[in-house]
């Protein structure tokens, strides 16, 4: 033991030469290993550390494999960052028919998305309430009751709402995805009909300066069409900005990224009129099937079974409330199908409204042709100027927008009439 003891003492100085020596190697070693591991997120190297120092201190181990744990996850969680990073945004060019952005409105639609969350949740619910019914387990107090008697119908009666309402969003969101379709077509096509006019009033700008400079007209003569031709400029961008701004809302509304361009390939609705047939039977076969009808008399049902439940336990407190809410319950009901009559024909009343307007709209692009035909002849005549022309041209365009306008505005009202019918 001696012999051991002095020979340590010998080797002392050059263990302490080699201590001094590989601690320096150590540190050189160690943060080339910090290093290695932060950039590639490899985490053996800290559990060794964490390893060799709790031989020396508890706390300090304690603190090292924090310290090294920490830096671990922080290493891996970069790593798994870069290596799982968002697909890159669709940038080509989406060909858009009108039917494809109606079926679009389910898979991507905001609204939609967020029934289908909340059914989610909702048929939960009702899976847990009717595992408990189904348990059969002792009723031993108003809570037990319930589970056993109404909760499972109270769940089941939300979901089946839930799930109704999905329906009646997707049919209101489909009939606003055609109205807002059938707008930015009806701005394209004034669009380019301005781009139609500005062409031509370019032909005869440059008539004109030919003119001018053939000394045939004063040089003051190219002021008016030069006007002329801001002020369609200005109409046509004013009509641009409405299209961006229609397309930016069909965009959002079918969840199509904003960035990416998009092509319209169908053409315009064509303007049918409602049939309003039969619409007496229509109007009360609708009030009949009325779904409300169905929904306040299942939740009255239920409030019932809910009063007799505190009544038992004697929570008169909450039977009082439940008592109340039936009361008012029955009195909706009551006044649904009254209601519903009311709505329907005020409706009804003004969808005829509507008609009325795109008939009087007809009548007046119409006209607006017919003095278009006798202004070229007066121009033909040399009676009237292409600025004359110009005039009446932009009239025609105005209100053939309208038309087209009011035509959208029918057709939308008419869809959302036939939805209320069916409902």
């Amino acid at each position: 033991m001696k012999k051991k003891y002095l020979s340590m003492l010998v080797f002392v100085p050059i263990a302490s030469i080699m201590l001094f020596s590989n601690s320096t190697l150590a540190l050189d070693n160690a943060a080339q290993s910090t290093s290695s591991s932060s950039s590639t997120g490899t985490t053996q190297p800290a559990a060794s550390t964490s390893t060799s120092t709790s031989g020396t201190s508890s706390t300090g181990s304690s603190d090292s494999s924090t310290a090294t744990g920490t830096a671990g996850t922080s290493d891996a969680s970069a790593t798994g960052t870069s290596t799982n990073s968002a697909a890159p945004a669709d940038t080509s060019t989406l060909s858009l028919s009108l039917d494809d952005a109606v079926k679009m409105v389910e898979t991507g639609n905001s609204t939609i998305k967020l029934d289908d969350s909340e059914i989610k949740v909702l048929d939960k619910q009702n899976q847990q309430d009717l595992a408990r019914h189904d348990a059969h387990a002792p009723v031993v107090d108003e809570d037990s009751r319930k589970d056993q008697d109404l909760n499972y119908k109270r769940s089941q009666w939300s979901l089946d709402n839930a799930k109704h309402q999905r329906d009646t969003d997707l049919k209101n969101l489909r009939v606003q995805v055609t109205n807002e379709y059938e707008n930015i077509l009806n701005y394209q096509q004034e669009a380019e009909n301005y781009q139609t006019q500005l062409n031509n009033l370019d032909t005869q700008i440059d008539k004109m300066n030919l003119q001018i400079k053939l000394g045939l007209q004063i040089p003051s003569a190219i002021y008016a069409l030069n006007a002329g031709k801001s002020g369609l400029e200005a109409k046509q961008k004013g009509v641009l900005n409405s299209i961006n701004s229609e397309m930016l809302t069909l965009k959002q509304d079918l969840g199509i990224d904003l960035n990416r361009d998009v092509v319209l390939t169908s053409s315009l609705v064509p303007f049918t009129k409602f049939d309003d047939s039969d619409l007496n039977n229509k109007i009360a076969k609708a009030i009949q099937n009325n779904y409300d009808l169905q929904k306040y008399q299942q939740d009255i049902d239920i409030s019932q079974i809910e009063y007799e439940i505190d009544m038992v336990f004697e929570d008169s407190m909450s039977a009082d409330q439940v008592q109340l809410s039936i009361e008012d319950k029955k009195a909706t009901l009551a006044d649904i199908s009254n209601n519903q009559l009311v709505q329907l024909r005020s409706d009804y009343n003004s969808l005829k409204t509507l008609e009325n307007t795109v008939s009087a709209d007809q009548l007046t692009v119409e006209a607006d042709k017919i003095n278009i035909d006798v202004m070229q002849k007066n121009i033909d005549a040399g009676k009237s100027t292409i600025l004359d022309m110009i005039s009446l041209q932009n009239t025609l365009l105005n209100d053939q927008f309208t038309l087209q306008q009011d035509v959208n505005s029918y057709m939308t009202a008419a869809a959302n009439y036939q939805n209320s019918l069916d409902d």
